[in-house]
């Protein structure tokens, strides 16, 4: 059914590494029961220790930063991880800022001049993640009001039933 591909790209250690700049590693490890050095550790692409899955898990419980799950899916050549528990169907309008405002970045990152270091490819990087995650959160709010509606439910199955027999 899937074909996961594992991505000869370092996409998970440039998460670790972005995650590490990004957090309080002490207050986390403090947190997680383990010590900070330890978490640092299994952070870094360098050392030979790993984080668990379960670890992984604990981390963006704790933060809700996607940084190290997406990732993880883009190790695997997946896309982004959509948070399915901040859907709310009256923020439509919302997600759609929030998409076009992540695109725009991607768009003043795709243009500009200047040379594209690590953290400006990790900024642009994490804007097609957010525009991609505002987009599905769009998707599945306008999914929810569809099937929450019986009357429009039934006529989006009419209208897919006469387009697909109709294209045969």
């Amino acid at each position: 059914m899937f074909d996961y591909r594992v991505s000869k790209q370092p996409h998970f250690d440039i998460a670790c590494v972005n995650f590490v700049r990004k957090q309080n590693i002490a207050k986390l490890a403090k947190e997680m029961g383990i010590s900070s050095q330890v978490l640092r550790n299994k952070l870094n692409p360098e050392q030979q220790h790993n984080l668990s899955c379960q670890e992984l898990l604990i981390l963006t419980d704790l933060t809700e930063d996607p940084t190290l799950i997406d990732g993880l899916l883009a190790q695997l050549q997946c896309m982004p991880a959509v948070p399915v528990n901040e859907l709310a169907e009256d923020n439509i309008a919302a997600y759609t800022l929030h998409a076009t405002a992540a695109l725009g970045s991607v768009a003043a990152g795709a243009v500009s001049k200047e040379r594209h270091t690590r953290q400006a490819k990790s900024a642009i990087m994490e804007s097609v993640n957010a525009g991609i995650r505002h987009l599905s959160l769009i998707g599945l709010a306008i999914q929810g009001r569809v099937e929450g509606s019986p009357v429009l439910a039934s006529a989006v199955g009419a209208v897919a039933s006469v387009a697909t027999n109709g294209m045969m």
